[in-house]
């Protein structure tokens, strides 16, 4: 089941899922590593991930849903949004 996490200590407020706490895990690891990927990394790492993939048509249309909102919030950031 997922919930809804209210804001508490300035952490972005997601859903209570076990994936996402691994997101933030990973990225607290990232940030203790001095990494500076960012969100156009991202993108480009899952598009040749997705390029060695055959992907059933739900699973590509999700992952090209999911790369498009990354792109689109990088565009945003860049354009000064």
């Amino acid at each position: 089941m997922i919930s809804i996490v209210p804001p508490k200590t300035g952490r972005c407020p997601l859903v209570d899922h076990p994936i996402i706490k691994q997101f933030e895990a990973h990225a607290e690891l990232l940030d203790i590593g001095g990494s500076a990927e960012a969100i156009d990394d991202a993108i480009i790492q899952l598009a040749v991930w997705m390029d060695t993939l055959e992907l059933a048509e739900d699973d590509e249309a999700l992952l090209c849903r999911i790369g498009a909102i990354l792109y689109r919030e990088g565009l945003r950031r860049r354009m000064g949004a």
